[in-house]
């Protein structure tokens, strides 16, 4: 029986010892990975494969779990119109309109801000809120939670959930007949 115990103990302190090994030299690699500056964090550097799986599942992952509470509110009717004006006025420099020319500040994005068009992702509405209002670090997407109210985002969410639909002519038209907003002092 002794010999049993000493031969688990053996195993046990074995296998502890190599876990600790393997654990200190990975964040030794880590620690010199990290400060060698090898790692080129160039936004003109196209990620590896790997990478932007990982960004990719991460993003899209922490989104869903983010967002699965958000709730649209009861008695909210959404204006289109005002957050098509919201859209134009913050969000066409880095999210380019259907038919028109990207601005230099979105073609220099790594990664790409989605358009929204035919090819957009297929986000809920709640998703869609969430990310507007807490933005996505690393990406450029700024948060708007502590710039636009609830119900201005909201009216954002129902704006962009038409745009997958919308020829460069009806974003056209709608650009045409909503005005903008007065600048407040």
């Amino acid at each position: 029986m002794s010999s049993w115990f000493e031969t688990c103990k053996h195993w046990l302190r074995h296998t502890l010892v190599t876990i600790g090994a393997l654990a200190f030299l990975g964040i030794v690699g880590a620690a010199v990975f990290i400060y060698s500056g090898v790692f080129n964090v160039a936004a003109t550097v196209a990620d590896s494969r790997l990478l932007s799986w990982t960004l990719i599942t991460a993003r899209e992952a922490s989104v869903a779990t983010h967002a699965k509470d958000v709730v649209e509110p009861a008695n909210y009717t959404p204006n289109r119109d005002n957050g098509f004006r919201l859209y134009r006025q913050q969000c066409v420099m880095c999210h380019t309109p259907i038919g028109r020319t990207a601005e230099p500040m979105a073609v220099g994005f790594n990664p790409q801000a989605p358009t929204f068009g035919a090819d957009a992702d297929d986000m809920e509405d709640r998703e869609l809120f969430w990310v507007t209002k807490n933005g996505i670090r690393f990406t450029g997407m700024p948060a708007w939670g502590p710039s636009f109210s609830d119900e201005e985002i909201w009216d954002i969410v129902a704006f962009l959930k038409t745009m997958p639909e919308m020829t460069a002519a009806d974003y056209d038209a709608i650009d045409a007949r909503v005005p903008d907003l007065p600048a407040t002092p």
